[in-house]
């Protein structure tokens, strides 16, 4: 399914990817300034989208995870980077995969977006932002049944699981050279929560598969990261160490491949 393995790698307080033989590994995501894991917002690859299960769960996971960490931070009542969260997918995730989804038969979401992002920054009631919130996140979750290729069968979750935990390890990097920066890290909250809440879903499925070695290694990653993304809000407790991250990770791509 991939070639060319990321052997994720630290190295003067730097995220880089380094590939080594593997015939079918989990894709390696460059860093990059500003965007979770390179590419601007998550480096999603439209056409590669419409033919790979993978990169097509990855879009709808990297979309999700703004609207995880946008919910939970406007409970916070931070509505200003709440709005900003929801905003930001519409413009460098979904407007570039909007012929992919039509052409697979999505229905589209754009406009609950939209609306999700305007009400945050209207500063309208909790309950009403968190419905909007539930409404995107349905139509993403809705949008997994129309996946090409293999579909979402449980190694795709996992190889899905394992790039998001990836790219929150590599964001926790990006976010803790500019510690008093709220944007980078709440970037890193939201793919960690995504990760996680996929992992919830899919769990059963993993077991069911034989794939209970492989949960194992996800549990461990998600373990490993829970003490970096405790709140949605900026951390008052040192930084932790992010090489025991990258490690989990790169046991979980050995396991899995």
């Amino acid at each position: 399914m991939w070639l060319g393995l990321g052997v994720f790698t630290l190295a003067g307080g730097a995220a880089c990817a380094q590939p080594a033989p593997s015939a079918t590994a989990i894709p390696a995501v460059p860093v990059a300034q500003g965007g979770e894991g390179g590419g601007g917002e998550g480096g999603i690859d439209p056409e590669l989208a419409a033919r790979d299960p993978v990169e097509f769960l990855v879009a709808m996971d990297v979309i999700a995870a703004h609207y995880a960490a946008g919910r939970d931070i406007y409970r916070l009542g931070e509505a200003q980077a709440a709005g900003e969260m929801f905003a930001h997918p519409i413009s460098e995730v979904y407007a570039e995969l909007e012929e992919v989804l039509a052409r697979l038969r999505v229905t589209g979401f754009r406009e609950q977006m939209e609306r999700a992002s305007t009400l945050a920054l209207d500063r309208a009631p909790t309950p009403e932002v968190e419905q909007a919130v539930a409404t995107v996140l349905a139509a993403v979750l809705a949008a997994e049944a129309h996946a090409p290729g293999a579909g979402a069968i449980p190694k795709v979750q996992a190889l899905v699981i394992a790039a998001m935990a990836d790219r929150a390890v590599e964001q926790y990097v990006l976010a803790s050279a500019e510690p008093d920066r709220l944007e980078p890290y709440l970037d890193g909250y939201g793919l960690y929560r995504a990760a996680a809440d996929r992992t919830a879903r899919v769990a059963p499925a993993l077991r069911d598969a034989q794939l209970g070695p492989v949960l194992t290694a996800i549990e461990a990653v998600l373990a490993a990261l829970a003490p970096a993304y405790q709140t949605a809000t900026l951390p008052t407790t040192p930084r932790i160490d992010p090489m025991p991250l990258a490690a989990a990770v790169t046991r979980l791509r050995e396991t899995l491949n």
